[in-house]
């Protein structure tokens, strides 16, 4: 056997066993946050559909390990999995489409969030141009996620952290957002009209930080790919 069909045959061998390796880790990692075997099996099988399309394992885990500590009944929590995992698949696209042909779990799974709350795919594309890299589009994601979750329109979510990628702004100050926004609706302003003034960037103070009122406290910045419980 000549030297590189034996590399190939080693590379090709070599993928089942790691493809076990993740399964193993996955279901132990289930197993210690006390799934039944049933449901295990049913998340196990899941994740390796959605991995045979590249969909990382680790925030379906996720998924179902919060729904089993918030005591969903394990038949919504597979059923929420599955929509779960279906998500990710066109998250993914919408993520590729948009020039991260290997994003990480994290950038998959906030933009599945920011796309169930309504931010269309087209949207998710343009967050991930603008960002200037994967660590900031999956913040972004989460920032427009949780814009949306404070009731501005999905769409203006999504421009308002694609205008503050375009201007520059930091990941800080982008995830800063949110608690601005919060302090701007405290003093009378609608979701949409919070939206249009940070659209435009108002609110900014000298130096690029975002002003904030007297005696607001610090932001409570959202994290990787916030979670949403099972069927929602």
């Amino acid at each position: 056997m000549t030297r590189r069909p034996l590399l190939a045959l080693l590379l090709f061998a070599a993928v089942p066993t790691l493809q076990g390796q993740e399964q193993t880790q996955l279901r132990t990692q289930l197993q210690a946050r006390g799934l039944p075997n049933e449901l295990v099996n049913q998340v196990e099988q899941i994740a390796a559909d959605a991995s045979a399309q590249g969909i990382p394992a680790g925030p379906i885990a996720d998924k179902a390990i919060e729904g089993w500590a918030k005591r969903v009944p394990p038949q919504r929590i597979a059923a929420a999995v599955r929509l779960y995992a279906g998500r990710m698949v066109q998250a993914q696209e919408a993520v590729r489409a948009g020039g991260m042909t290997d994003a990480p779990g994290h950038v998959v799974a906030a933009a599945t969030e920011a796309m169930a709350q309504g931010i269309e795919g087209g949207h998710v594309q343009e967050m991930v141009r603008a960002a200037p890299g994967p660590e900031a589009a999956g913040s972004g994601m989460s920032v427009a996620t949780a814009l949306r979750a404070q009731g501005m329109p999905p769409d203006q979510a999504a421009a308002v952290v694609i205008e503050a990628w375009r201007r520059g702004e930091t990941v800080a100050q982008v995830l800063d957002m949110p608690s601005l926004a919060r302090a701007m609706q405290a003093q009378g302003m609608s979701p949409a009209e919070v939206g249009q003034r940070m659209m435009h960037g108002s609110g900014a103070m000298q130096g690029g930080q975002h002003g904030r009122p007297s005696g607001v406290p610090p932001p409570e910045r959202p994290g990787r790919g916030q979670q949403r419980p099972p069927g929602q």
